[in-house]
């Protein structure tokens, strides 16, 4: 009898291990060859010690090598990353923070972000509802990230949310709507004016 309920419990461990094999595949099938990628998205951070959480509602755009989020709700936030430079603008402190990125960090963004981390990862299936599949990724020894959640489509491999939590509790989470791939971008999506009396921080 041990010996059957070890044999069951080895089964389902493989077919658990092949799932999440599988989902890797449609992930890299999807975002390897990704040209474009444009989506309504909401963000959400959390901040656990004053136990309070911020909405923002906005678009974001990605080619490779380059990404804009832009926020328009509550207030207008920009996040513009370009050849190894981030700018962040906030409108309500009129402040604009530029700053060089290291290369390590070059891959932090919302849509590559998760291919980022699975191999560094501990990957587990949380649940599946029809044809979408929530995922937990623990990494090794990250300095940064404690776990990272994501709800990937298991037909189509996009990643329709995810969501990461530091050790302090807390957490930032996107949820992507709309979603258009290997679209064309209208150029003046990368243009912003900032405002003349912008106060400018350089790091």
């Amino acid at each position: 009898m041990k010996k059957i309920k070890l044999l069951i419990i080895m089964c389902f461990g493989l077919l658990w291990a092949q799932s999440t094999t599988e989902l890797h595949n449609k992930l890299n099938a999807r975002y390897e060859g990704l040209q474009s990628f444009q989506a309504e998205v909401k963000q959400t951070n959390y901040f656990s010690q004053i136990k309070k959480s911020i909405v923002y509602h906005g678009k974001l755009y990605f080619i490779p090598g380059r990404m804009v989020m832009h926020f328009e709700k509550p207030s207008v936030q920009r996040l513009h990353v370009s050849s190894g430079t981030a700018e962040l603008f906030d409108a309500a402190s009129n402040t604009l923070l530029r700053s060089k990125m290291l290369p390590e960090f070059g891959k932090m963004n919302p849509v590559e972000i998760l291919q980022h981390y699975w191999s560094k990862s501990e990957v587990s299936i949380v649940s599946s509802e029809k044809n979408m599949t929530n995922l937990s990724l623990i990494p090794q020894k990250d300095p940064m990230i404690k776990e990272l959640n994501a709800k990937v489509d298991a037909t189509s491999g996009l990643v329709h949310s995810l969501g990461y939590s530091d050790a302090s509790g807390n957490t930032v989470t996107y949820q992507f709507s709309n979603i258009r791939t290997n679209q064309s971008i209208p150029a003046s999506v990368w243009s912003f004016s900032y405002p003349k009396d912008v106060q400018v921080i350089s790091q």
